[in-house]
């Protein structure tokens, strides 16, 4: 219980950096980042074992993706200097200075019940994929994932940045070759 607390202390920075990412407002980002930490505190018994911070980024993207579709509404919100306000997720959000609204296009990755399934077998895939290459390879590709940078990754698995950046190249050529049956990998 100690460690779980210390460690959504230590992830902070990281799902800061995701959720300014999704949200692109500083304040919305803190928002989430908190919403999200509350309830991997209140569900730390549902947390069997594995990448905490993963299992902490899933809650947070779940927390934005509810919000979004539970605003359903378009709305315009003239600020008081006279600046539009669009309504995000998270609250209101400063934009170019003419009324705009928030449509569909503005969370492409969203799901829609048209690709919801696709998306949950692309996604079965892709676990099955990475619990099939190995423990080594998950790691690095995950912290990828999370936006790691190689430095980060370099430091926190204590070996040198060489050898990171060898690592993920042939995880991913890995992934790569099994989830699309090639090993022709395009590393751009």
């Amino acid at each position: 219980m100690k460690d779980f607390k210390k460690n959504l202390t230590s992830m902070s920075p990281d799902l800061f950096r995701i959720a300014m990412k999704r949200t692109g407002n500083e304040q919305d980002a803190l928002d989430l980042v908190q919403d999200a930490l509350l309830r991997a505190w209140e569900k730390q018994n549902k947390f069997t074992d594995g990448n905490q911070t993963a299992w902490v980024v899933r809650i947070m993207i779940n927390i934005f993706n509810d919000n979004y579709r539970k605003s359903t509404t378009k709305v315009e919100v003239p600020g008081e200097d006279g600046r539009e306000l669009k309504k995000t997720p998270f609250g209101n959000m400063a934009t170019k200075p003419k009324f705009q609204n928030i449509g569909d296009d503005d969370f492409p990755e969203v799901a829609t019940p048209a690709n919801e399934i696709e998306i949950q077998i692309q996604v079965q895939d892709v676990n099955k994929a990475l619990n099939a290459i190995g423990e080594k390879c998950k790691e690095i590709l995950l912290m990828i994932a999370e936006e790691y940078k190689y430095k980060e990754i370099s430091e926190k698995l204590a070996i040198p940045m060489g050898t990171t950046m060898n690592r993920l190249l042939r995880c991913r050529k890995q992934l790569h070759q099994d989830l699309y049956g090639s090993s022709k990998y395009n590393e751009i």
